[in-house]
């Protein structure tokens, strides 16, 4: 895959406002500040400056603050590390070694993944800015071509990455330069645990649970990077693997380097994939079960389309179907298959806020302790909590 990159600039776009356009000095300052909170790892400030930015307010890094600031004191090791990893391609700092190398990973991921959405920007007279916009946001490929492959991570840590953020940032360092697999998920092993067949070594891997089986289940393939864990078992996922065709991910398997970008290439030009499947809205740090997925599970298939229609309108449905979760989870009703779901349910602000306002109980206790063994830290901590709870008030 050529790393070669150029500047062109289609003619005949329509610039609509844009949230740089919006901001106020006072407002670029708040983000300014927000920013540099969290490269000291300071999440609860970052989120009191991003709240006053007001175009800010439903964003989806508003809403992975808030779950950063209610765990705070109970972040792991690969939390940190996933952290980390999300910050780095989001650091488009100007005369910095880390913002040239994002900006041509960018350019690189529209050129080879996302031509399409370039294409269509220009027949329609829209700004092409949005559309490196919403590469940079919800691109898979360009995620993980910017951290590993243009060296975005390691120039974080070194170049930008300070206080408390640098501090622990020993696994996020190990991460570097992790390659690229392709895997079939062969199914929960135990508690906390996926087996993943390596299809280029043909090697099992038992891998941290965090829900990357998702809806495709067992049997299925994807691709992604291993990387250590610091906890049992000892590697995970970087962030939520990619779903694929079998072919595609033996042809990622099989190859070295950068070759996966040029077999999801592949993959595209012969319509095995689309460019959109590479997008994802739902960008998740301590979950591998994307928000919509959490909202399917939690969600009658009758109310599916009805909620899905409410969440466009803005609505918290992500948070209202992690609640119906763990009210399920609460009584038992749930098999042990749903555990990434439970996790990633209390994990949730507002499921997490109405669980305990509303379905904590006695007699629950059994049930939470259940929950707690099967899931990792730190979702295991809250529902140690509801455990405690329930025993206090039975």
């Amino acid at each position: 895959m050529s790393r070669e990159t150029h500047d062109t600039q289609p003619r005949g776009f329509r610039r609509g406002p844009r949230i740089a356009d919006l901001m106020t000095p006072d407002l670029q300052q708040f983000n300014d500040r927000a920013m540099a909170a969290e490269r000291v790892g300071d999440a609860e400030e970052a989120l009191e400056y991003h709240l006053g930015i007001p175009m800010f307010r439903r964003s989806r890094h508003r809403a992975m603050l808030e779950q950063l600031v209610a765990v705070t004191g109970e972040l792991t090791p690969w939390v940190w590390a996933r952290w980390i990893v999300y910050q780095s391609f989001r650091s488009e700092d100007p005369h910095t070694a880390t913002g040239e190398q994002l900006r041509r990973a960018r350019l690189d991921a529209v050129e080879s993944f996302h031509a399409d959405l370039m294409e269509t920007a220009y027949d329609e007279g829209r700004d092409p800015i949005k559309v490196l916009a919403r590469v940079m946001g919800d691109s898979w490929a360009f995620h993980q071509l910017a951290v590993h492959e243009y060296g975005v991570l390691a120039s974080f840590l070194d170049e930008l990455a300070g206080g408390e953020l640098e501090e622990q940032a020993g696994l996020a360092r190990s991460w570097v330069g992790a390659a690229m697999g392709g895997y079939r998920i062969e199914g929960r092993r135990r508690a906390c645990t996926l087996a993943v067949r390596d299809l280029g070594r043909d090697q099992l891997h038992d891998v941290l649970d965090l829900g990357a089986a998702g809806d495709i289940g067992p049997g299925r393939c994807v691709i992604g990077r291993l990387v250590p864990s610091g906890t049992t078992p000892a590697l995970m996922f970087d962030i939520a693997p990619l779903a694929v065709d079998d072919t595609t991910a033996r042809e990622v398997a099989g190859s070295a380097g950068d070759g996966w970008a040029d077999a999801l290439m592949v993959a595209i030009d012969t319509g095995r994939l689309e460019g959109g499947d590479l997008l994802r809205a739902d960008y998740e740090l301590m979950t591998d079960v994307l928000s919509l997925s959490l909202l399917e599970f939690g969600t009658k298939p009758t109310d599916l389309a009805r909620v899905m229609s409410q969440l466009a309108d803005g609505r918290d449905e992500v948070g209202r179907a992690a609640f119906r979760i763990l009210r399920s989870a609460s009584t038992g009703a749930l098999d042990e298959a749903a555990a990434p779901y439970v996790a990633a349910a209390v994990l949730n602000v507002r499921g997490y806020a109405e669980a305990q306002r509303a379905i904590l109980a006695p007699g629950q206790r059994a049930h939470w302790l259940r929950w707690a063994e099967l899931t990792p830290d730190p979702a295991r901590a809250r529902l140690l909590r509801f455990a405690d709870v329930t025993a206090a008030v039975a």
